[in-house]
């Protein structure tokens, strides 16, 4: 069964300062130590996506039946610092073998799926055009018939410019639940750009505001209710908001 519709359920955004959590100078700490993504990122995510499964008024039961599509932009480059770090330094005998499991953003993913139940199709992109493209085959999941609920969920974490500073960064994660029925607005009109020539040129415009921006102008479009659309874009892609009530 085809559906026409992609309707927005709830939205949450979250922004907070972390630190990255240093190799330490002693090797009695290591390998047992806060690891980025496992220690930080991972439950500020986990928290997100909470709150917007509350927001969409879905529960523990409901969330069974969820898809769930990830994206990050650098997210998860925490984690080959610190083994690079590591192998620079102490040696490959203190790496924390749970460091590996971490190294692939679909670790993200994972965790959203264990953590919350979801048994539906899982997704993980990567790269500028992640948060675009993400909404966007999340709504394709709906139109096929594959879902009929999903979870968006996307991370921003950038290294500190300078190597080796300690100093805190700021840490950005958004999620998104769409629904087939129900919810108010449509994701609908993506056109996967992804920077690639054979795809569509991109330009400078495409990045402006980094993986997280278009997930914040949804959740400020969701929030008005205007009547008018917008597009929003990253990397080179494009997604467009239709508004309108569903179901």
């Amino acid at each position: 069964m085809r559906r026409d519709t992609a309707r927005i359920a709830g939205t949450a955004l979250r922004s907070v300062s972390r630190r990255i959590p240093p190799v330490p100078g002693d090797t009695g700490c290591l390998p047992r130590m806060p690891l980025a993504v496992r220690d930080v990122l991972g439950p500020e995510l986990l928290t997100t996506a909470r709150q917007a499964l509350d927001a969409a008024g879905i529960t523990a039961e409901d969330a069974r039946e969820l898809g769930c599509v990830t994206a990050s932009h650098g997210a998860t480059a925490a984690t080959a610092a610190y083994i690079a770090e590591v192998l620079d330094g102490p040696g490959p005998r203190w790496l924390a073998p749970e460091c590996f499991l971490d190294y692939s953003p679909h670790s993200l993913t994972g965790r959203l799926c264990i953590e919350l139940g979801l048994d539906g199709t899982a997704i993980t992109l990567t790269g500028p055009a992640g948060g675009v493209d993400a909404l966007g085959y999340a709504a394709g999941m709906i139109a096929s018939g594959r879902c009929a609920r999903v979870l968006v969920a996307t991370a921003n974490w950038p290294l500190p410019e300078v190597p080796g500073d300690t100093a805190p960064t700021t840490l950005s994660t958004a999620a998104v639940v769409l629904r087939a029925d129900g919810g108010w607005g449509n994701v609908t009109g993506w056109r996967p750009g992804g920077g690639h020539p054979a795809v569509r040129p991109r330009n400078d415009a495409d990045d402006e505001g980094g993986t997280g921006a278009p997930f914040a102008a949804l959740a400020d479009w969701y929030a008005r209710r205007p009547s008018n659309g917008i597009e929003l874009y990253g990397g080179g892609s494009r997604v467009v908001l239709v508004p309108g009530a569903g179901a």
